[in-house]
């Protein structure tokens, strides 16, 4: 049996670096994504593979949420803490992750997760993850 021999990272195909901000160019950043609706958060959240306590963190999140991603009354740190049952630095490393995943965006950002608001953001193909994972679990039905 002979199968294909797996590329190397030097056979991979080479990423567009990012244009260098000099000191003259100011950096410019994309403008804020609106917040995402809810219920598509969710199913991006349970289908992806976070750790059930980050999914847990996320959707205490959302159940802050109104339909279209608004929270309006921030949870807070204390807030998640108590409606979880979490341990507040293990809520903090959650709230972190779903951060750099793309899952949340903190106004102001770079702020302290007990005094920023939380804004549910949409991670690039997390719909589609979240589309394919319920296609998969009607065809089971």
């Amino acid at each position: 049996m002979t199968t294909a021999a797996r590329p190397t990272p030097a056979q991979m195909p080479r990423r567009r670096p990012a244009p260098a901000a000099g000191p003259d160019t100011p950096a410019v950043e994309a403008p804020p994504r609106p917040p995402a609706h809810r219920q598509p958060w969710e199913k991006a959240v349970l289908a992806s593979n976070l750790p059930p306590n980050f999914r847990f963190v996320a959707i205490a999140v959302a159940t802050h949420a109104d339909g279209k991603g608004h929270i309006a009354q921030q949870p807070r740190l204390t807030g998640l803490v108590h409606n979880t049952g979490i341990n507040a630095a293990q809520v903090r490393v959650a709230l972190a992750t779903l951060v750099d995943r793309g899952f949340l965006r903190l106004s102001p950002p770079g702020g302290d997760f007990a005094t920023t608001d939380l804004i549910l953001r949409m991670p690039r193909g997390g719909a589609a993850r979240a589309r394919r994972a319920n296609n998969r679990s009607n065809a089971d039905a």
